[in-house]
């Protein structure tokens, strides 16, 4: 019985192997080959990302040479070769960029609206629609460029919508939505004060609105200068000393000739009139005699008489 009952076990798996093996040898088979192809998968995607981004290198070399043809050149090339690629997003909206810089329009339009059909990420889309609404604000198709901007939806990039939508309404004329725009811009991004003042230019001024304006500061006073420090004297030199002393003599000789100059007077006889006299005097001089009076000696006299002997000097002398 149980020989039976193995014997019957062996068909039993005979006829499922029968009936599902090539299932399964199949379903192995196409396993390995997901298996290998997800790899190979893998690689491929890694090489074309790493391509991508040496000739995404290569872009960027050219524009900030700056090299406009070979820019443009190298940006085709990665449109043409890596359409997927993050890195080819990123050098349409640069040459977008650099055709706006040189007033042509109509390609800006192109890869803007290239970058929007193509990205994969919905940011790089809502980027590139507010660039194409600057593009067509610019050319003078506001309409359109409002049109554009109701499409992005990325929120980090509400305020910066909000504003060029009030630019688009300032431009139009209508000042209430323009006011309106600013300031939903203002309440997402309130640190812009670039911002501000375009909200503060559509307000009229008012007597709450206007702040007087701060005195000025007072002038800072002057600092006194530094008193000079004490110079030391120096020794004198024997160089020194010695024109000192001649220098000094020589003033000593200049004041003793000035004070004897000073010294001597010329005085001149001064017109001194002789006393009066009554007449009565002078004729009782004149009549009376000398009494006594010795005869004057005459000059024979006078060297006939011997000289005089000399006196005896004084004790002490």
């Amino acid at each position: 019985m149980e020989q039976y009952n193995d014997d019957e076990r062996v068909d039993d798996l005979k006829k499922w192997w029968k009936d599902n093996g090539a299932s399964i040898i199949a379903g192995i088979v196409l396993g390995l080959i997901a298996i290998f192809g997800w790899q190979y998968w893998n690689s491929y995607r890694d090489a074309q990302a790493e391509k991508a981004s040496l000739a995404y290198d290569d872009f960027i070399k050219a524009v900030e040479k700056p090299d406009a043809e070979q820019a443009r050149q190298r940006g085709q090339t990665l449109l043409t070769d890596f359409p997927k690629s993050s890195y080819t997003v990123l050098a349409a909206l640069q040459l977008a960029k650099l055709e706006m810089e040189e007033d042509d329009a109509a390609a800006a339009t192109q890869h803007l609206e290239w970058v929007i059909a193509n990205a994969r990420v919905a940011e790089f889309k809502d980027i590139a629609r507010l660039r194409l609404a600057r593009v067509l604000f610019t050319a003078g198709q506001p309409a359109e460029a409002e049109k554009v901007l109701e499409s992005a939806t990325t929120a980090s990039l509400i305020a910066e919508r909000e504003e060029l939508k009030g630019d688009l309404y300032l431009a139009g004329g209508d000042l209430t939505k323009a006011r309106a725009a600013y300031s939903a811009a203002l309440a997402v991004h309130g640190g812009n004060p670039l911002l501000q003042l375009k909200l503060d230019n559509l307000t009229p001024a008012t007597a709450e609105s206007v702040v007087a304006a701060p005195p000025p500061p007072p002038a800072a006073p002057s600092e006194p200068e530094a008193a000079a420090e004490p110079v030391e004297p120096t020794a004198p030199t024997e160089a020194e000393e010695s024109m000192k002393t001649t220098e000094t003599t020589e003033t000593t000789e200049t004041t003793e000739t000035t004070e004897t100059e000073e010294s001597v007077e010329i005085v001149e006889p001064a017109d001194i009139a002789p006393p009066e006299e009554s007449v009565e005097s002078v004729e009782a001089i004149e009549s009376a005699e000398p009494v006594g009076a010795a005869t004057l000696p005459t000059v024979d006299d006078q060297e006939a008489a011997p000289a005089p002997p000399p006196s005896p000097p004084a004790p002490g002398q």
